[in-house]
């Protein structure tokens, strides 16, 4: 079993999408059982905060943004879903669409923000990310099992960054992918036991990943972004900033809570326990060795 996490740059738009699924095919080639995690696509998490925050003023603009977020997955799909399915992949994403729009109505007339209702705003990027790659996917004639992350993920309602309750989403897990090959899921989003959503914090999709890889005994979990690896330096700051090839878990999870981008802190810790392998890879340079993180044994 193998967890593949993307980000939000490696799903920013189809051409980018397309590579994705091309990485994800040539490693089912390998005969593991694959669960895919995906972030929103970039930029759509803060394009939902603006939303919600303007609708709570009650400016009109949220409708501009609105249609803006619609129309970027309605493009995406386009590009990426055959003819064949493009209408049902069309119709069924406009539902989502609706409940994005209806909560943000409330939000407007309640003219105000909970952070409960922000959680269910935010929630929409991996929600509609999720179901456009998995259908992208199919696309290609490949069976993709879609699943809700809220459905296995349980939290307390500590909406904004909620706790995970380990033992019942490890069981939850462990029993929906028992069996499936290839499946699908957004990374960020959870939900409490009465089935509200929550919530996992900003950069919560690398969590969600290894909560999955913790739950199912992984033999890795693989963590594609759009660097090559865990550098010495920010590479976009930095032009001689190096690759490290190989960095302890202890290390790694060091350099995440002093802000090091690629990794998000609370990744590392499911995986310490579990003792499963992180690979830190680029979705744009897929041969690439990428970082290894682990305990350090050979």
């Amino acid at each position: 079993m193998k967890v593949m996490k993307f980000g939000g740059t490696s799903v920013a738009h189809a051409s980018n999408i397309n590579k994705v699924i091309d990485i994800i095919l040539d490693s089912k080639k390998g005969g593991d059982s694959i669960v895919i995690v995906v972030s929103a696509l970039s930029g759509i998490t803060d394009d939902l905060i603006i939303l919600a925050n303007l609708a709570s003023k009650k400016d009109l603009k949220y409708k501009i943004i609105f249609k803006a977020i619609c129309g970027r997955h309605n493009q995406a799909i386009k590009e990426l879903i055959d003819s064949k399915n493009q209408e049902r992949v069309l119709r069924e994403i406009n539902k989502k669409y609706s409940e994005l729009e209806e909560i943000t109505k409330n939000i407007f007339s309640a003219q105000e923000l909970s952070l409960s209702a922000l959680d269910a705003v935010m929630s929409f990027g991996e929600q509609l990310s999720s179901f456009i790659i998995g259908n992208g996917i199919k696309s290609r004639g490949i069976p993709c099992e879609f699943v809700d992350s809220r459905a296995v993920i349980k939290t307390d309602d500590n909406f904004g960054s909620a706790n995970v309750d380990l033992e019942k989403s490890y069981k939850l897990m462990s029993d929906c992918f028992k069996g499936k090959t290839l499946s699908i899921m957004g990374g960020f989003m959870a939900s409490t036991k009465n089935g509200i959503t929550t919530t996992l914090g900003r950069g919560g999709s690398d969590y969600t990943a290894s909560l999955a890889g913790a739950a199912l005994d992984a033999s890795v979990i693989e963590i594609w972004t759009d660097v090559d690896g865990i550098m010495t330096e920010d590479p976009k700051k930095m032009k001689n900033a190096l690759l490290i090839p190989e960095i302890t878990y202890e290390k790694a999870e060091e350099m995440a809570y002093n802000g090091a981008k690629v990794i998000h802190p609370k990744t590392i810790r499911p995986a310490i326990l579990k003792n499963i392998p992180i690979y830190v890879k680029n979705t744009f340079n897929p041969m690439g060795s990428g970082t290894k993180i682990s305990n350090g044994k050979k």
